[in-house]
């Protein structure tokens, strides 16, 4: 490794001179300094960051754990956090928990070892003890699932109110029997998007058949198994909601083997606008998340926490934000009476 000797020896100068020189001290003069920056790049120099760290006793690191990046959802979020942080001189570092509470623990561990200044954090189900005891010697921020046993800052979706939205719409068009395939609901948001398909079929009268929700369909493949085990149920629905992102994907997979007619048999309203939603079949109706705009805010709050000591909330919980999704309404919903001519009529 290139080291500050090096430079010294290549320019003819004393290692206390380029190392001032590198700290932009005023007292090297400014063409030395621009010397010295210009012969440190041509020889690959790269400062000693532990050294550095116990000097300014920061490490410049923030630390994302995330459940999934083959999510648009995640990968989005991931990538808005990234350049939040960047122009701000901070460098992620990635983690995927794969929604795994052990190696969730590990990647915290790992983290707070390599003393990262930050946190922006994704909880899995159900957090080890010792994760959430790391996690509160850190600055951290929550996003998108809260953590009941860690009141900290939390940035997300209404979640509850997208899928309220989601149903009525349908329940607008002039359908009552309408299925759900969610997440689960041990994870906040799975919980909260259920409590929101309830609240919509439950004040408009109609009826709520236990046999039409499915709350696994978490990801590509059980979405796809949850839209299959619909399709085989003995009194099929006109309409399904689905409140996952890669449900959704595998929803709509399941709906082209399948064979079936979209929306003339089956009306359906997803999860995330993804540029392909617009693209699919007759165009799908789905929520639209201000996933970006969530996580720059995330990465917002906790870089002014990081300049600041935090204020505890006297009630337990820190600051709760959460934005509102958006409908957006194309071809894959219709009225149910246009089912009637649908059995004989070719997919999508």
């Amino acid at each position: 490794m290139v080291t500050i000797k090096h430079i010294a020896q290549h320019l003819g100068v004393a290692a206390s001179t380029v190392a001032r020189a590198l700290k932009q001290d005023p007292r090297i003069s400014a063409s030395m300094r621009a010397k010295v920056e210009q012969t440190a790049q041509e020889l690959g120099y790269v400062a000693h960051s532990a050294a550095r760290q116990m000097r300014s006793q920061r490490s410049r690191l923030i630390g994302l754990v995330i459940p999934d990046v083959l999510n648009d959802f995640y990968s989005t979020a991931a990538h808005a956090i990234s350049q939040s942080f960047d122009e701000a001189g901070y460098q992620v570092v990635l983690c995927i928990s794969d929604d795994k509470p052990e190696m969730e623990m590990r990647q915290v561990r790992s983290l707070a070892e390599a003393r990262v200044d930050g946190i922006v954090w994704v909880a899995t189900s159900k957090p080890l003890a010792q994760t959430l005891i790391w996690l509160q010697s850190i600055a951290h921020v929550q996003l998108i699932r809260k953590c009941e046993s860690l009141k900290s800052d939390w940035f997300g979706i209404d979640d509850s109110a997208a899928t309220r939205m989601a149903t009525q719409h349908l329940l607008d068009l002039g359908h009552s029997r309408i299925a759900y395939l969610g997440g689960p609901k041990a994870l906040s948001t799975g919980l909260a998007r259920l409590q929101g398909y309830m609240q919509a079929m439950e004040s408009s009268g109609a009826p709520v058949d236990p046999s039409l929700i499915f709350c696994e369909a978490i990801d590509t493949f059980h979405g796809q198994q949850a839209m299959t085990a619909l399709l085989s149920h003995p009194q099929l629905p006109t309409a399904v909601v689905v409140s996952t992102a890669r449900g959704t994907e595998g929803a709509l997979e399941a709906l082209r083997l399948q064979g079936i007619s979209v929306p003339e048999r089956l009306s359906v309203v997803g999860f995330n606008d993804s540029p392909a939603m617009a693209w699919w079949g007759p165009g799908l109706s789905t929520l639209r998340l201000p996933v970006g705009e969530v996580a720059c805010a995330s990465a917002s709050h906790l870089l002014r926490s990081l300049s600041q000591v935090p204020a505890k909330s006297p009630t337990g919980w820190g600051l709760v934000s959460q934005y509102p999704p958006t409908l957006v309404v194309r071809g894959s919903t219709a009225p149910p009476t246009a089912h009637k001519h649908a059995r004989n009529r070719k997919p999508v």
